[in-house]
């Protein structure tokens, strides 16, 4: 064998004998640490490169305070890992030389995670004193080892100056009083701190006389880029019995911390803002400080500028401020104004109606105004309200909620556990009350557009009140501005002319007129013949283009009316004995005036009941048809859309045209039945001779009073209609001289199935 072959073997043992091995371990015990230099801090001198090298290994070292330690020093420990990854979970314990422990020991208790550092921040204000630290591995998980030879931990001692000047002043005795000065008529002050220390607690104190607004915000600022705090910045406002008004907390220590209330103070004392990093409850230990975080208090003590709150508030419904209409006549407007001036602020108001043997309407709008606002909205968004309601005195709760002559039930009643909520909730109220409207904020509603509405009042022997309530249903929201509530009491002449003194509408019987020329086709022929004439005066409706959440129309989603809209009622007298084929051609347009301004206040829709000839009833010649074959009711709104005809093929796409026109001018919005619907009298509907037509609203845009005409006449059958290539085409023709109906206008197209 080669001579440096044979060596290799014993190299190999030589360098494997020289090899490490491991740290040292150092600083075992207390006796180590109190007469070893190498287990002596020196404060803001890190110690690094130690290490928890085997099962259950303990670290003690000990530190000796400055003699320049005084009132306003604090001591920062930090201990930590600088890997990325490490099995031990670190525990530091901080004691007192006697071996009383300074702080609660604390555990980086990491798991999988990233190990983070273990801190202490605290007051200490003892010169010359000496500690002891304890570190160890906290054996979190039984089948890891509690130990790390690879990767060292640092440790750092250091005695700092609390930046915050106020302390000590985390009892009510040592509140740090805030000097407020008068600007503009307002006691104003503002102060500022820091959370510098582990589980601090500032207080701030202000006197305030009973009777005044209470406004009180904390403010800080984000420290990005830099890390965040570790803690969750929180207040209270507390009253001079130290029992809590009010509270609050950031969601997140990376955010802007804005946090705001205003009170009515109902007690003279010394109030205090009480500042804290808030703690959820999860833990029990204190939440850390932290010396870069300065925040700012600032208060203001206001006169309450609300005149319906003196010399008592208006807060309850006993407490309403009333406006008596007794002996005046529609058209009557009043107005309140107010302000929503402190959290949970309610306004309550009452418009007293005198006896009435017509049908009226009470009108009402709040109006949000510049003035005001002395001090900025508190944070969060704002959920302002209206409701409308009425005593039912003389019923019961019960029938409150289950009779609809003592309250009416509008849309989503029943069906909408939130509006059912609602409704029932006033009825159980202590004397019960009936809910006829009511309006929720919606910010796609700009400047509170759909905090508005119509009621009907029905005629009425005695005296009749309506309540209003005003208020912002947020939990910590106010912003003092002032507001306008506008009522009016205003007639209702359609109303009158057709229910008379009673409650119930007895439609309009019109005979439907003949258009044998048709010159005008699609349009009907203008005159009292062919026309009809009414006005929607209240509520919405119904909806076909617009979307609520969207802000389009003039109410919410949330929004609710006990009588859910206006509906007109007419009863056209078909002709009957007409000759085989009797199809005939209808034509329709209806028109809505504009609006003082040019506005549209609204569109229309049709809701059609026929009654079939052909299939008598057994009470009547002819059985109601109000659906067609798909079972979907037969309505008529405009639609600005391709759509399938009847008529349309049932396989493929077809020809997809509009159904209407719609034209403006001369002081109306104008939608006409195109020739492509091919609208028509099927000979079964003409046998049975009547046409039911309810008109209502719908897509609503503004509660403005208007007038409608809908015009309508019969033609003959079938017409032609211009197709989509510039040709023509007829609507389908009736067969075996009439036996087969061309005209099927209750058949409702299905569209056709997609391929997969």
């Amino acid at each position: 064998m080669h001579p440096p072959a044979r060596l290799l073997p014993l190299v190999l043992l030589v360098l494997t004998a020289c090899s490490p091995q491991g740290p040292a371990d150092l600083c075992n015990s207390r006796e180590e640490a109190l007469r070893s230099r190498e287990c002596q801090l020196t404060p803001g001198v890190p110690l690094k490169d130690r290490y928890l090298s085997f099962e259950r290994d303990t670290d003690w070292y000990s530190v000796r305070m400055p003699s320049d330690v005084g009132p306003r020093s604090l001591l920062r420990v930090t201990a930590s890992h600088a890997a990325s990854s490490t099995p031990v979970s670190l525990s530091v314990t901080l004691l007192r030389e006697d071996g009383g422990e300074l702080a609660p020991r604390r555990v980086d208790a990491h798991g999988e995670g990233q190990p983070r550092p273990v801190e202490f921040l605290l007051p200490f204000s003892e010169p010359g004193v000496r500690l002891l630290l304890q570190l160890g591995a906290e054996p979190v998980n039984p089948s890891q080892p509690g130990y790390d030879a690879r990767n060292p931990y640092s440790l750092t001692v250091e005695v700092l100056e609390n930046p915050d000047a106020n302390e000590p002043n985390d009892t009510a005795d040592t509140a740090t009083p805030v000097p407020l000065t008068s600007q503009d008529g307002i006691q104003v002050g503002s102060a500022s701190g820091f959370l510098a220390t582990d589980g601090d607690v500032d207080r701030f104190s202000f006197d305030v006389p009973a009777g005044k607004i209470v406004y009180a915000r904390v403010t800080a600022p984000s420290l990005a880029p830099l890390p965040p705090p570790a803690y969750l910045l929180s207040y209270e406002l507390l009253r001079p019995d130290g029992s809590v008004e009010d509270e609050a907390h950031v969601d997140s220590p990376t955010l802007v911390v804005d946090l705001a209330t205003a009170r009515r103070a109902k007690e003279a004392g010394r109030w205090q803002v009480l500042v804290r990093a808030w703690n959820s409850g999860t833990s029990s230990e204190p939440p850390l400080g932290d010396l870069r975080l300065r925040y700012t208090v600032d208060v203001k003590v206001l006169d309450e500028a609300d005149p319906h709150e003196s010399p008592t508030d208006n807060d309850e419904l006993a407490r309403a401020r009333v406006v008596n209409l007794e002996g005046k006549h529609p058209p009557v407007s009043e107005s309140f104004t107010g302000r929503l001036g402190s959290v949970q602020d309610k306004d309550w108001y009452r418009v007293q109606l005198p006896s009435s043997t017509t049908h009226t309407l009470l009108h009402y709008r709040l109006v949000p105004l510049p003035s005001g606002g002395r001090f900025p909205p508190l944070p969060g968004r704002p959920h302002r309200l209206v409701r409308v309601l009425s005593e039912v005195a003389g019923s019961s709760a019960n029938d409150c909620v289950t009779k609809a002559d003592v309250c009416p039930k509008g849309n989503g009643y029943g069906s909408d556990p939130a509006v059912t909520s609602l409704v029932d909730g006033w009825c159980g109220h202590g004397t019960p009350l009936c809910l006829h409207s009511s309006r929720d904020e919606l910010e796609a509603f700009a400047h509170l557009r759909n905090l508005e509405g119509v009621l009907p009042v029905p005629p009425h022997t005695t005296s009749v009140g309506y309540f209003f309530l005003v208020q912002d249903e947020g939990p910590h929201q106010a912003d003092d501005h002032e507001y306008r509530l506008e009522v009016e009491w205003l007639s209702d002449p359609d109303e009158n002319s057709r229910k008379g003194s009673g409650t119930t509408e007895t439609p309009e019987s019109k005979m439907l007129a003949s258009d044998d020329a048709g010159t005008a086709f699609p349009a009907p022929p203008r005159g009292s013949e062919y026309e009809v004439h009414g006005s929607i005066s209240y509520g919405l409706g119904g909806l076909v283009g617009h979307e609520p959440s969207k802000g389009q129309g003039v109410r919410g989603p949330r929004d609710y009316d006990a009588v859910p809209g206006d509906v007109d009622s007419f009863s056209f007298i078909l002709p009957s004995s007409l000759p085989v084929p009797m199809d005939r051609t209808w034509e329709l347009q209806w028109e809505v005036a504009d609006l003082p301004d040019g506005g549209i206040p609204y569109g229309l829709s049709l809701d059609l009941t026929f009654c079939d000839g052909e299939r008598p009833d057994v009470e009547s010649a002819c059985t109601a048809v109000s659906t067609g074959s798909a079972g979907a009711p037969l309505t008529l709104a405009y639609s600005g859309a391709p759509m399938r005809a009847w008529h349309s093929p049932a396989s493929g796409p077809g020809e997809l045209q509009p159904l209407y026109s719609l034209e403006r001018g001369e002081g109306v919005t104008r939608v006409t039945v195109r020739p492509y619907a091919c609208s028509c009298f099927e000979p079964r509907f003409l046998r049975g001779g009547i046409l039911e037509v309810s008109v209502r609203a719908v897509d609503r845009m503004d509660y403005g009073q208007a007038d409608y005409t809908l015009r309508t006449a019969y033609t003959g059958y079938p017409r032609t209609y211009s197709t989509l290539d510039g040709g023509t085409a007829s609507c389908p023709r009736p067969e075996g001289d009439g036996v087969v109906p061309g005209c099927v206008f209750s058949r409702q197209p299905v569209p056709p199935a997609t391929s997969p």
